[in-house]
This record gives C-alpha cells, structure tokens and sequence, in this order.
C-alpha cells in the first residue's frame, strides 16, 4: 500500500524497511533564528547585525502493526524498532514525497526508545536535525556553462526564499598556466593571485557539506589542493546572495570553461 506521508534517508523510505511500519505524521519544524541588534546612533530603534538560521529540525513519527500481547510479540516489536533505529542512525539526504524536488542534510539527534512495547497504539518519534545547511535546498544544480572565454557575465535566476551560495567552477583550456581570477555576484567580489593553475586544471569556488565556504584546484590526475590562501585580502568571505536575478561576472588572465550554479534554498 503507497502511504500519503514517505520520508526517505539517501533514497531508502522508511516504510519499506518493514510493511509493518506506519508513518503517521511528518513534521518539518521553524528554523531556529539568531538575530542579533545593537542600539543605533538615533534616538530610538536598534542596527540589526546578525541574522541568520543555525538548525533546523525534522520530527518524524510512526506506528508498529506488530501487537505486544505475548513475549514472541514483543520481541517482534523490539526488533522492529532496531530496524527503524539503524535507518535512522546514519542521517544524510532526506526526501519527503510531498515536498518533490527538495532535500535536506541532516543527522539523528533522538532516536525512539522502547517505552511500553506491549502497547500496540503507541507513537514513537524520531527527531533529525540540519545544522550545517539548515534549509531545504533543490535536489538539483541549476548550471550555465560557457566555453572558451577569460571574461564573462551571465544573469542567473536566483531560486528559493532564502540566501543561497552560487557555485563557480573554471578549467583552464589555454595551454599556459592561470595566475589571477576573479568573480563578482551579489556585491561580492573574491580575487585570486598567484594561483598557478595550469592547463587542464580546475578552480572550484563553493560550499562544502558542512556549509562552510571553499575554493581548491582539482589537477588533471584528480587531485584537490585548497587554493584558499591564493585569495586577495580585500576578498569577501562568500559568494551567498538573495533569491532573484543576480549578476556573476568573472575575470581570468587565461580562456577557459566556465560553470555557474546554485541550488536554490527554501525557508
């Protein structure tokens, strides 16, 4: 039987685990805000200076079509719950099957305990939660690429309802080493020097799973070297910009290909 309520953990639902599990009831929570303010020079009113989400949490909950009325019964609702337990355990992408095309990262943070086993009407709960991206986000890129170019601008729309990080990936195609590199989006400028990135290589500008910004060169045979200290010192700490139409523009000393992407973030 499809159930109207499926959550998934790295594509496995947790309903087929066991057909003796019913989900009853899905519960994406308020993200947790941190807003901090200062008083303003004016006589009155507060100079808000930091606004932003730090987790997010995702509660779960189900039933057993197992009764509890006999020991062989409740050994058999014990070692349901470990099922559902070791799904749970690992964390990592959730799908819900009425929010397609959205995922969230997040890890376990209370697995259900036994409680009264014998009580076949018991609810047990799970509670996940994201913390380094604490927002549901598109399950996939939304990528331009332009080839063969050393400066470019392109409009990229901007999906979603809250800050999202653009995504840049440049290879070298010239034949001779790159040394400088540039990309502007949303007011927001970061500038490499000395880069020495040779023919064939990549720079990679991004966010890392666990939400923390990145930029590193990928060699011809595979390997990441970071590229963080190659930044100018008058770079910005990110390229996260607000939903909406928004301006990349890119420089570099040599031609290239050029990949710009997002996934759109939602509150």
């Amino acid at each position: 039987m499809q159930m109207t309520r499926r959550v998934a953990l790295n594509g496995v639902w947790l309903d087929n685990v066991d057909s003796r599990i019913v989900i009853s009831s899905i519960e994406p929570g308020d993200g947790k805000e941190n807003i901090a303010a200062t008083d303003s020079a004016a006589r009155y009113g507060q100079r808000v200076t930091q606004n932003r989400r730090s987790t997010l949490d995702v509660v779960v909950k189900f039933m057993m079509l197992e009764h509890g009325h006999s020991v062989n019964g409740l050994q058999a609702r014990a070692e349901l719950l470990e099922k559902v337990n070791e799904w749970a355990s690992a964390g990592g992408v959730m799908t819900i099957n009425y929010k397609p095309g959205r995922r969230l990262n997040v890890i376990l943070v209370q697995a259900p305990g036994e409680g009264s086993l014998w009580n076949y009407t018991k609810e047990f709960s799970i509670v996940f939660r994201a913390y380094a991206v604490p927002y549901w986000e598109d399950t996939e890129d939304m990528k331009v690429m332009i080839q063969n170019t050393s400066s470019y601008t392109v409009s990229v729309g901007v999906s979603g309802s809250a800050p999202t990080p653009i995504l840049v990936a440049f290879k070298n195609t010239s034949g001779s080493t790159s040394d400088t590199f540039s990309v502007s989006a949303g007011g927001k400028t970061i500038s490499f020097s000395s880069l020495g990135l040779a023919s064939g290589e990549t720079l990679t500008i991004n966010e890392g799973t666990n939400g923390l910004f990145q930029a590193y060169i990928t060699s011809t045979g595979g390997v990441n070297r970071s590229a963080m200290s190659k930044r100018t010192a008058e770079s910005a700490d990110d390229l996260v910009v607000n939903p909406g139409t928004v301006s990349v523009s890119v420089t570099s000393q040599r031609v290239g290909t050029l990949t710009v992407s997002h996934r759109g973030r939602y509150l």
